[in-house]
């Protein structure tokens, strides 16, 4: 997603935009108010973080600005932590409320919450994976994993069937295709350098039959 991030400390918007850009999306930065409407009206944006103190206009008169104008969840990061301020910023539209001291990973947690539906319905969650059907992009806590375009589709293949024991002609037909002269042992290679790069115990060896999803990762019993 594309995210704007806006508040005056250059710390704040340096980790955040960090955290953002290791969980896969691009981030825009503004210290003032005024750059941050520019940035809004130039930029189709998924998502804006937004400090309500700013040397220049306020936070809240951002929010209302993007709320008149635009559809884009507003997250408002503050240090106000009173009840009415609470209660205003949800009255002119904020999507959600956070006080300051926070932790990053909770920003994206909240803010992947507030994404509409057809971005969620592309996410697939396994244990500590996330996959990005659409988009090809595969997470491990939260940090990008590069996986060659066969890695992915295996992987891929053996977690939308977690439950299915796939044999290593099962996975070439699926994978390659049917008119394809692999040797099986192929197959081995690429769940040798799948497990390399994510954890050796999310995919499992069923003797004498292939390779499936250890279901026991993706209930934490593990």
């Amino acid at each position: 997603m594309k995210v704007l991030i806006v508040d005056d400390e250059e710390k704040i918007t340096t980790v955040l935009a960090s955290y953002f850009e290791n969980n896969g999306d691009s981030t825009y930065i503004a210290h003032t108010g005024q750059s941050a409407i520019q940035i809004v009206d130039e930029i189709p944006l998924d998502m804006i973080i937004l400090d309500l103190m700013l040397p220049d206009m306020a936070g809240e008169d951002i929010c209302q600005y993007v709320k008149i104008n635009y559809d884009i969840p507003v997250i408002m990061l503050t240090a106000k932590i009173s009840i009415d301020d609470k209660l205003k910023g949800f009255e002119i539209g904020a999507d959600d409320y956070v006080v300051k001291p926070f932790h990053p990973k909770e920003i994206i947690v909240r803010a992947e919450r507030l994404l509409p539906d057809t971005h969620k319905e592309k996410i697939i969650q396994y244990g500590q994976l996330e996959i990005y059907k659409n988009e090809r992009r595969i997470l491990l806590n939260h940090e990008r994993i590069q996986l060659t375009q066969h890695e992915f589709n295996i992987l891929l293949l053996l977690i939308e069937n977690p439950k299915k024991v796939f044999s290593r002609d099962d996975i070439i037909k699926k994978v390659f295709g049917f008119d394809t002269d692999i040797n099986p042992r192929v197959v081995d290679q690429h769940i040798k350098n799948i497990r390399k790069k994510i954890k050796d115990n999310y995919i499992q060896t069923v003797f004498g039959l292939g390779y499936k999803m250890n279901e026991k990762v993706e209930e934490n019993e593990i």
